[in-house]
This record gives C-alpha cells, sequence and structure tokens, in this order.
C-alpha cells in the first residue's frame, strides 16, 4: 500500500522540484532580456549600426544568464524601422527548459520516453520605447514692448527672445538627429504672440488667401451698401461685392475687398506744369481798368500712385480654424459663386487709422505753403 502511494508522490515532488527551477531560469531570462534591451537601446542611441546592435545585444544578455547555458536560450533582436516596430526595441527570447526528475516520474505514469524528454519551451517579451516624436509650439511675444531693452542685458527684448528660441531649436534637433527609426522625431510651429502675423506680401494671391472678401471676416468695419451714388456704387452677386457704375472708371465691376482698399488708396506721385500754360491773373486793377497787380497761374498734370500697400500682415481666422490646422477651401468657382468654406481662408489685415493728421496737402510751387 505505501508502495502503491509513493509513485504519486514522487510524482508530486518531482513536479514541484522541476516547477520550482522552471520559475527560477525564466525569472533569470526575463532579467537578462530585459537588461539587453535597455543596454542595447543605449546603443541605437548611441548611433550603432543595426548589426552591432544585435551583437552587443547576444553578448549582453548572454553574460546576465546567471549560470544558464546559452545554448538552451533562443534571442530574437527586432529593431524599429520606417515600416514596423513603432519607436519600439523588441526582443524575444524562448528558454529550452530540460527537467531533472519529470521525466522518471511520467515514464512511471506509462508516458512514452519521446514525450516524457521533451523539453518545456517557454516564451518571453521585453519592450523598451525609444525617443518617441515630439511637436512643440512656440508661443513668442512680438508685439511692440519687445523692443524695450531687456534688464540687465542692454539688448531688445525681441532680439533675447530670438536668440533664447533659436537655442532651443538647436538643442532639440540635436537630440532629434539620435532618432533613427522616426522619419521626423521633432517637429516645431510658432505661434505669434500676436492678433495677426505676416505671411508675406508676396502671397497677394495665394490660393488660401481670401481675394474676394468671402471670409466672415473680411468685411468688417466695412458697410459696401453705403456706396450707393448712382454711378459708383457697390452690388453684392452670389455672396461677392463688385463695384458698379462709371464713377469707378476702368476699375468697373472689379471685386470689392481689403486688397481693392489698398489699391484704390491714391497719393499724387507727380505734379507737373503743363508747358505753355501760362496765364497772367489781374489781383488789383487802377481806376483806368489797367492792371495794378498781377500773378501767374498755370495747368498742371497729376500722376497718382499707391499711398500704400499690403505689407503681408494676416488676421486670426474664426474659430474653430483660429485653433487648428484646417486647411483653407474656400473661394469662388468658375462661374463666380462662393464654394467651400470661406471662413478657412486667411484674410489681410487692414488696419483702423489711428490718431493724427497725417494728410497730405497737393501744392503749386508758386502757391506759397500752407
Amino acid at each position: 500500500m505505501t508502495a502503491v502511494a509513493m509513485v504519486p508522490l514522487m510524482g508530486a515532488v518531482a513536479i514541484a522540484v522541476d516547477f520550482s527551477e522552471l520559475s527560477r531560469q525564466k525569472q533569470m531570462v526575463l532579467n537578462a532580456l530585459d537588461a539587453a534591451n535597455f543596454a542595447a537601446a543605449r546603443r541605437l542611441a548611441e548611433g550603432a549600426t543595426d548589426d552591432q546592435i544585435r551583437a552587443y545585444a547576444v553578448d549582453f544578455f548572454n553574460a546576465n544568464l546567471n549560470g544558464i547555458d546559452p545554448a538552451n536560450v533562443a534571442l530574437n533582436v527586432t529593431l524599429p524601422t520606417n515600416q514596423a516596430g513603432g519607436g519600439l526595441l523588441t526582443m524575444s527570447a524562448t528558454l529550452n527548459y530540460h527537467p531533472y526528475f519529470y521525466p522518471s516520474s511520467a515514464l512511471l505514469v506509462g508516458a512514452s520516453e519521446a514525450d516524457a524528454k521533451k523539453p518545456i519551451n517557454i516564451g518571453m517579451n521585453s519592450q523598451v520605447r525609444l525617443k518617441n516624436t515630439l511637436e512643440v509650439a512656440m508661443v513668442l511675444d512680438n508685439s511692440g514692448s519687445m523692443t524695450t531693452p531687456g534688464t540687465g542685458s542692454g539688448q531688445k527684448r525681441i532680439d533675447l527672445l530670438k536668440q533664447a528660441a533659436k537655442q532651443l531649436v538647436d538643442t532639440l534637433a540635436q537630440q532629434a538627429a539620435q532618432i533613427k527609426q522616426i522619419d521626423k522625431p521633432v517637429q516645431f510651429s510658432l505661434v505669434p504672440f500676436a492678433a495677426s502675423v505676416n505671411v508675406g506680401p508676396d502671397n497677394d494671391n495665394a490660393p488660401w488667401m481670401d481675394v474676394y472678401g468671402l471670409s466672415p471676416v473680411a468685411n468688417e468695419n466695412f458697410d459696401w451698401s453705403t456706396l450707393n451714388a448712382p454711378d459708383k456704387y457697390a452690388q453684392k452677386i452670389n455672396g461677392i461685392w463688385y463695384k458698379k457704375g462709371t464713377g469707378w472708371s476702368e476699375t468697373e465691376n472689379q471685386v470689392l475687398s481689403r486688397f481693392s482698399l489698398y489699391r484704390d488708396m491714391q497719393v499724387v506721385t507727380s505734379h507737373e506744369r503743363v508747358a505753355g500754360s501760362k496765364r497772367v491773373v489781374c489781383d488789383e486793377y487802377r481806376f483806368d481798368n489797367t492792371c495794378k497787380r498781377s500773378h501767374n497761374e498755370y495747368d498742371y498734370t497729376d500722376t497718382y500712385g499707391p499711398f500704400a500697400s499690403w505689407q503681408g500682415c494676416v488676421e486670426v481666422r474664426p474659430y474653430p480654424y483660429n485653433v487648428d490646422d484646417t486647411p483653407a477651401s474656400g473661394g469662388p468657382n468658375n462661374t463666380g459663386i462662393g464654394v467651400g468654406d470661406p471662413a478657412t481662408m486667411f484674410v489681410p489685415m487692414f488696419a483702423p487709422d489711428e490718431p493724427g493728421n497725417h494728410w497730405y496737402v497737393t501744392q503749386d510751387p508758386d502757391e506759397p505753403k500752407p
């Protein structure tokens, strides 16, 4: 009876011993796997080649197995690439554990010799997330107050801000150069701390610019309907305001927009005397009706040119496009009808007039200054 009971008892003891040893070896392999993964990740950041990293990982892994035969462990290293990996350095190991007592116990309960001597295979994985993508938005104050000197430096605050921003970009870009598994590891955006931003006057006809005045903010402060003279008025057609009437001269039927305001602001650029137009005008007569005092008058030809031009500033778009990256998608189609979402377009800035006397007086050179 005792002999019969010893068979399952011995089997249980054998399984317990082998399970304990299996757990120990599994933990050893897992520790070595994690250590090798972290070490390989550091080598990757240092710029090592793929072959160097794999060889380094294998050597580091084997050195930390703590008595486990490397021949009983298969290591696989998966390096991150642009196509796979997602910024993860992955290592997997398969432990082939050969039990000490289990084969004998298995034979006692009728197992075949081939089945009893099969090793136990255990798979393990370790992942290290490498440096990932980084998006940096720099909100910089470029208002007029930044022209004042900074405390203790004597330099303008805007110059100090530029230096600090450039140093930040250079530092992060240097770190990004070590990240090889991601195409664009670090990206920057610049958010001016102002109501407008200068995109350059050469973009006055860009496809994302509101040249037709369709945006809901394009006509703020402008009521085109007040232009109602019989020969010079504004007419809205399919959402776009047009110049109508002969009073507009050669600009009749053109679009009324902020750009047209810039073009319509004219100033005399040349005031030239017409040759042969001299005439004598009597200012005071004698009793016999002869001229006692006179002056000369002439005819002049004025040439007009632009008073001001758009310098490239655009206003912030209305919500929600002021806080997202929605591409501009508004404008007229071939028939002149507004399509898309005009609110996505960028509107040229037109600042209201400020206090001050900046009138230009057209004056004949023969007249005294006002």
